[in-house]
């Protein structure tokens, strides 16, 4: 089993109404999952860190502040190429677009929100900020890629779209 696919596991039991599948989600599984944690590098633990913990945290939650410092920690001297972290985890990138801006705009001490706020965050591609400019700029030294709307920027590693819009003010979406 893959690293991912132990945390989902441990997820589904740990929501189960059989006490023993919830024995096992805490006891068991959890066992596993740490002796899997253990054999992984650094750089590597703070890519399961990023993608599996801090994408499940709420954006206002101190939880996320304290993971994504420990993503930075773990991941400083050394940078994973787009290859080797679809080989590690697993090869699919969705949301992976939305964390690397998130992670950008964060680090870049840039205000942000995704829109419109709710429960699964990848279902939106849109970034409402202070000032648009300040934020496409920092996402373009972060990766992406500008598009012919002033607004849309591409994930050079996903090929997938985010949009900066300024305050409240939403630009028409583009297919």
């Amino acid at each position: 089993m893959t690293i991912r696919e132990i945390i989902a596991e441990q997820r589904r039991r740990s929501r189960s109404a059989n006490p023993e599948e919830r024995l096992a989600a805490a006891l068991l599984i959890s066992n596993l999952l740490r002796d899997r944690l253990k054999e992984l590098r650094d750089h590597h633990l703070g890519h399961v860190l990023e993608h599996e913990v801090c994408s499940n945290l709420s954006v206002v939650a101190p939880e996320l502040t304290v993971c994504m410092e420990a993503v930075e920690r773990l991941q400083r001297h050394r940078t994973i190429t787009p290859s080797s972290r679809r080989c590690f985890i697993a090869p699919h990138d969705d949301g992976e677009h939305i964390l690397h801006a998130e992670s950008a705009l964060y680090w870049a001490r840039i205000p942000h929100l995704l829109l419109p706020f709710q429960r699964d965050k990848f279902a939106s591609d849109t970034f409402m900020v202070p000032c648009a400019a300040e934020a496409r700029n920092c996402l373009c030294q972060a990766g992406f890629r500008e598009s012919r709307s002033p607004s849309l920027l591409i994930d050079r590693e996903t090929s997938r779209r985010i949009r900066v819009v300024e305050h409240g003010y939403v630009i028409s979406k583009e297919n």
